[in-house]
């Protein structure tokens, strides 16, 4: 791998480990009111915006069915999870955030998630001050498999596409990297990765530590 100017870090399923918790608050979420919600469902949502999110669960639970109690409840179990649980960092992330600092490697989050949510899991698990900046679901139109999240992380880094990193679990995260023409590196979390992550991911390593020799070699 060429020299690297900035790493682009993914968060729920890459950065924390949220998703296993993002999908137990929501299951139970669903059946308080009356709806099934398979693990299948939930891995076709891994990795896109909150307005396809919103889409695919209406879809669910029919077009006069009100959202807003629906999310009002997922936050209620999610924030009872995090307490119970704590949030946990995945593993090789601390190492590889030291080995970023000593190389002189920007880094900064795009997450699809929204800004409220990034700042508070960066507060709770100690890491907010580890990073230069984030980008989240809430300064793009169109949330990932389209590059615009990556593009603008670039631009805020003053780094070309051709000296950038993207770190992530998700086909999606993957696909709007090779859009914007990142290199990305693939960490699975819940999915498996599938032939399009193997033959369009830049590699595909078990943890975050794997990381290190590619980008500080």
């Amino acid at each position: 791998m060429k020299e690297i100017d900035l790493v682009i870090f993914d968060m729920d399923g890459l950065l924390f480990d949220t998703e296993t918790s993002y999908y137990e608050a929501m299951r139970g979420a669903m059946t308080t009111f009356g709806f099934d919600f398979p693990f299948e469902t939930y891995k076709s949502m891994i990795g896109i915006g909150d307005n396809e999110t919103n889409q695919l669960l209406q879809k669910i639970c029919g077009p006069d069915f009100s959202m807003a109690p629906l999310w009002e409840e997922n936050y209620r179990q999610f924030q009872k999870l995090l307490d119970e649980k704590g949030l946990v960092i995945k593993p090789g992330a601390i190492e590889l955030l030291h080995a970023l600092d000593e190389a002189g490697i920007a880094k900064c989050i795009a997450s699809s998630n929204n800004k409220a949510a990034i700042e508070n899991y960066l507060e709770v698990s100690g890491l907010g001050d580890r990073f230069d900046f984030y980008v989240s679901g809430d300064d793009v139109k169109r949330a990932k498999p389209d590059p615009d999240i990556f593009q603008i992380a670039c631009r805020k880094a003053n780094a070309t596409a051709d000296r950038a990193l993207v770190l992530e679990d998700s086909l999606n995260g993957l696909r709007a990297a090779n859009a914007a023409g990142i290199k990305c590196i693939i960490v699975p979390d819940m999915l498996e990765p599938n032939e399009e992550m193997k033959e369009n991911a830049y590699a595909i390593v078990d943890n975050l530590e794997e990381v290190i020799p590619m980008v500080t070699k």
